[in-house]
């Protein structure tokens, strides 16, 4: 989600008729309905599917051709994984214990698999420690408008942690910026470049599968290859949802949603990636680490996420966007907002998973931060999250330090668990148990 989208009106050219009628002047062809992209929608507000009937779940099988043997076979499970549905695993804690701890010991992220291999081309910076941190991540995005080190280290006098993330929104077609990424690596913390491809008219993904943007995406590699430090790339996030022309249009999807205007098929979505993947290869962008990013399943349930997948040859982390919303009745918990993502998630890969969006409203924050965090960090498969800290003004205050209540919550409990590490150094881990209680 990007914090200021203008409402654009993309108006496709009428095309012309070529013939004549009999006897007649040439007669124009009806003109194109106007593909209107809705620049604010975003999957935060459907959560429910407007048809009630049950639906088949929309798959597109893979082919033999999708399914080939990749160059990292799928790792199995690595570290210690507790299921938020399991028996005797409650959700909450139990009173008086520190999150992210069980019987006073510390719950670290799972290792690497032993058979753990990816390509790192000669001198780019090798991000494989970063790929399976020890400790959790904790990011943010801040008001792009604004200078984002500062207000992270603003943020962090408040809570006591210096976020080791920090995230930017840009369009196709902006290019990258090495010096952008650099400035954030020096302050400590590793840029996540967020990519968007908000104009049909400029660019859709099966153009791009088709190798018609081919130029474009060989500078972006090009741009993070000279920045040489590590970069958290996503293109296109929420692929799952049909509030974005890149999206998906889905059975209930409504007809004048932004998805429905450009009607991706999730072959496209897969074969797009996937060009892009081998021309970051080719260009030795190898410090970028891929992150595939879903939104959370309950906003389209019956929308499957495995057809969207590229393979595990071409990703990194697998990512769930999500907020908690307890003024509207909706989510609630870890439970009700991430668990059934992540259950449909393990059935596609055992790759790490990342939660690279989220936030909430201000219901009744206090317990939510302590909900949200307990679970991420008790959850060896999950590494950590990005808090969407900005006041959105067509939407709610999402600040981790919206008010007092807040702060002083997130800095109790980031505090309680094995949050934050200096990205150079991922796998040192220094737990001070004094510290903790």
């Amino acid at each position: 989600m990007k914090p200021f989208r203008p409402l654009v009106a993309l108006t496709l050219p009428a095309v012309l008729a070529a013939g004549c009628a009999a006897g007649g002047s040439p007669e124009a062809a009806p003109e194109k309905k106007p593909i209107v992209i809705d620049t604010e929608a975003s999957g935060r507000d459907v959560y429910v599917e407007e048809t009630p009937q049950p639906l088949a779940l929309e798959t597109e099988p893979l082919g033999p051709e999708e399914l080939a043997p990749e160059s990292e076979p799928v790792p199995g499970p690595a570290g210690r994984m507790e299921e938020e549905d399991a028996p005797g695993a409650p959700e909450e804690a139990p009173a008086g214990a520190p999150a992210g701890t069980s019987g006073g010991k510390i719950v670290y992220n799972m290792k690497p698999p032993k058979n753990f291999k990816r390509y790192n081309a000669p001198g780019a910076y090798n991000v494989n420690k970063l790929i399976y941190p020890r400790r959790e991540i904790f990011g943010v995005f801040t008001d792009q408008a604004r200078n984002q080190i500062a207000d992270r280290n603003a943020l962090a006098k408040k809570v006591g942690m210096k976020p080791n993330m920090i995230k930017s929104f840009y369009n196709w077609g902006n290019g990258f910026d090495p010096n952008w990424a650099r400035r954030i690596w020096a302050q400590g913390a590793i840029p996540q470049y967020e990519l968007e491809m908000t104009d049909p008219n400029v660019a859709t993904l099966a153009q791009v599968a088709a190798g018609q943007h081919d130029e474009f995406i060989r500078a972006l590699a090009k741009g993070i290859r000279q920045a040489n430090v590590p970069v958290v790339f996503s293109p296109w996030h929420e692929m799952n949802g049909d509030w974005y022309a890149w999206g998906y249009c889905g059975s209930t999807s409504k007809p004048d949603s932004n998805a429905c205007q450009v009607k991706n098929k999730p072959s496209d979505f897969r074969a797009a990636w996937r060009r892009m993947h081998n021309i970051f290869r080719a260009e030795g962008a190898t410090n970028a680490i891929w992150l595939w990013q879903t939104n959370q399943i309950g906003a389209r349930p019956k929308v499957g996420l495995k057809q969207f997948y590229p393979g595990n040859a071409y990703v990194d982390w697998l990512g769930m966007v999500g907020y908690y919303y307890g003024e509207k009745g909706w989510y609630r918990t870890f439970k009700d907002v991430f668990m059934p993502t992540v259950r449909q998630l393990k059935k596609i890969s055992n790759k790490p998973i990342f939660i690279p969006e989220m936030g909430m409203d201000n219901y009744n924050r206090p317990k939510d931060i302590y909900n949200f965090l307990y679970n991420v960090a008790k959850r060896s498969d999950v590494i950590g999250f990005l808090w969407f800290s900005y006041n959105k003004p067509t939407e709610i205050d999402f600040r981790i330090d919206r008010n007092p209540a807040s702060t002083r919550a997130f800095k109790k409990y980031i505090h309680k668990a094995a949050f934050g590490f200096n990205p150079r150094t991922p796998q040192k881990m220094k737990y001070n148990a004094k510290k903790h209680k």
